[in-house]
């Protein structure tokens, strides 16, 4: 019964052991930085971004839904670049600026942010990866591939780029002319006051 029980005890410990090495050499997940739906992310200097998509209608405009985590002590801004055929883009490439206060999150994943990132003629069609570079002060940028999706489901409704603006066309101020009076045939003119109006053969003192 003695050698029993210690052995029993022995094997206690082997296993009580064994899972905590299996424990210390293992990562624990709740501690890993990920993207809880489609997007993608990454740590951009200073910056956390998270849950990367966009979502287009037509292919050629597309919002991104992020979300941009500053947990610093002070307000950070972010460079976004992508590749794009609008006229005003440089070498083929469009940029925005986005500021990020300082302890909070910037998030234009939600319908109800009222702020929308929209990227003008792009080549994205629905169910393609969108190459997007992210840049934040002097750190290393980083290009994420951006899968983009449609409206097809539900938590996306609402988050396709809103219509462009239709320009308004003022027109031209018409001028009309002031009309020119048009002698009456057949009248002769008024003689000037004081003056001699000559007839034929004949001359009237006034």
């Amino acid at each position: 019964m003695k050698i029993r029980a210690v052995a029993s005890v022995a094997l206690a410990v082997t296993l009580t052991v064994g899972l905590s090495a299996c424990n210390f050499f293992s990562p624990q997940n709740t501690l890993q930085d990920y993207d809880p739906s489609d997007g993608v992310g990454a740590n951009v200097g200073d910056l956390n971004v998270r849950n990367a998509l966009l979502i287009t209608e037509d292919g050629e405009r597309a919002t991104l839904a992020v979300s941009i985590i500053n947990t610093t002590g002070e307000a950070q801004s972010i460079e976004i670049e992508y590749d794009s055929s609008a006229v005003d883009a440089v070498a083929g490439r469009s940029s925005l600026d986005l500021d990020v206060p300082s302890q909070s999150i910037v998030n234009t994943s939600s319908a109800d942010s009222g702020e929308q990132i929209v990227l003008e003629n792009v080549d994205a069609p629905a169910g393609s990866w969108f190459y997007v570079y992210f840049q934040s002060g002097t750190s290393e940028g980083v290009e994420l591939a951006v899968p983009v999706l449609d409206t097809t489901l539900a938590e996306y409704d609402g988050l396709a780029p809103s219509p462009s603006p239709t320009p308004i066309t003022i027109p031209d101020p018409v001028i009309v002319p002031e009309p020119i009076p048009t002698p009456t045939l057949g009248t002769e003119p008024e003689a000037p006051a004081g003056g001699a109006v000559e007839t034929e053969g004949t001359e009237t003192e006034g």
